[in-house]
């Protein structure tokens, strides 16, 4: 794109009401306005700028829901649009792909490639916005006979180790990191089918560029899902167990990405062998959303905060709510409502998504047949568009 020449007689602003008119616009119509003139440009990519906007846009705007089903992204904004994202060539070049982590416009994804079974994911950092994509290094801590970066106990060298991956970033360091966690999958229980040992932690910092191990430090616990954060904390749900008694129960664990400690934090869950759980964000707050199955072909839905940021201080937020069977809450609150998904196509004839306000119980539904193929809502993400470099490649 050519640059704008700006006529000789144009008007003068003072700096801050320049800054002060740019940090309201959209992010696709900053990228354009560095082509207005040279001094624009250098504004808007300044850092201070770029962090301003950012906290502008989370201050003012509520965040969008990515969602993903397949090879399709959809971004549904506060004003209930659907807007198509245009998925990065080496993105979708790729057998498939899975979003596993969103935070301040950057995208971690988890490309697959042949073979798609692969021990060691390949990991990318995307921003949609700015269209920068960046490669991580590769990672290789189960290759047997290799010269392992990061070692292994002998007998778990050359097998397939079930992985966690998490995304997020720290205010306090400036900072985003993407967390690997890897399970010992010979510790298997009679009952389920799960991992429960973390034998490995890999850890990789956008500022350094490289990857570092970390002790995770917690024993008879395995993590499960996607991770949330919230307040530079990396939260993932999972499941303790206690060697002395055979039981299981639900666990939270945490870690401080600024500090990389790992925490087991206290969870204020019903009994978990009848109930769904899993955690989410409420008003910039960790919280728990956990549905039961009644006899009367309905769903119980529980909502707790975590108020003090420790777990050690849960408040029950909503509960009692009963909604039809059809409906699957996805467990993702936005914009004081949970997002559900239509869980038996002949009750919609057309894709949907379903909200469930939950300040007045109230069901509404939104054609999203513009989403992509498939059934159900796919995975579901808080994402704000933002200008945050990666230092990765344009495409």
């Amino acid at each position: 794109m050519k640059r704008i020449a700006v006529a000789g007689n144009m008007p003068f602003l003072p700096e801050e009401i320049i800054r002060y008119i740019l940090m309201r616009l959209p992010v696709k119509t900053l990228i354009r306005s560095r082509f207005v003139c040279k001094h624009w440009e250098n504004l808007i990519r300044t850092p201070s700028f770029i962090s301003e906007h950012l906290h502008h846009y989370r201050t003012h705007q509520s965040p969008s829901l990515l969602l993903q089903r397949r090879y399709n992204l959809r971004l549904l904004d506060c004003k209930m649009k659907i807007h198509k994202v245009h998925i990065a060539p080496v993105i979708g070049s790729a057998n498939t792909f899975q979003i596993v982590g969103s935070s301040n416009g950057l995208l971690c994804v988890n490309v697959y490639r042949y073979p798609v079974y692969c021990p060691c994911p390949s990991l990318l950092l995307w921003n949609p916005a700015t269209r920068e994509v960046r490669q991580l290094p590769p990672i290789t801590p189960n290759t047997k006979g290799a010269d392992l970066p990061f070692q292994l106990p002998p007998d778990r060298r050359g097998v397939y180790l079930p992985f966690r991956i998490g995304f997020g970033f720290s205010p306090v360091i400036n900072d985003y990191k993407v967390v690997i966690t890897y399970h010992d999958a010979t510790v298997i229980t009679n009952d389920y089918d799960f991992p429960f040992e973390v034998l490995l932690v890999v850890v990789y910092s956008l500022s350094s560029g490289s990857w570092k191990k970390v002790e995770f430090g917690i024993k008879n616990v395995g993590l499960d899902e996607q991770s949330v954060t919230v307040n530079g904390i990396m939260f993932w749900p999972g499941f303790g167990r206690n060697p002395d008694t055979h039981t299981y129960y639900f666990a939270t664990v945490s870690f401080d990405i600024a500090n990389e400690v790992f925490t087991l934090t206290p969870t204020p869950t019903p009994d978990w062998s009848t109930s769904t759980s899993r955690l989410t964000m409420y008003e910039k707050k960790l919280a728990l959303l956990s549905f039961f199955a009644t006899q009367d072909s309905e769903y119980l839905i529980e909502l707790w905060v975590m108020e003090d940021g420790s777990g050690a201080s849960w408040a029950k937020k909503y509960s009692s709510c009963l909604i039809p069977r059809v409906v699957r809450p996805e467990m993702t609150i936005w914009m004081n409502q949970i997002v559900c998904d239509p869980g038996e196509k002949e009750h919609y004839k057309e894709q949907k998504i379903i909200l469930l306000n939950i300040s007045t119980n109230e069901l509404k539904a939104f054609n999203i047949s513009k989403y992509g193929r498939g059934n159900g809502s796919g995975s579901i993400y808080y994402h704000a568009e933002s200008l945050v470099p990666i230092g990765g490649k344009k495409l």
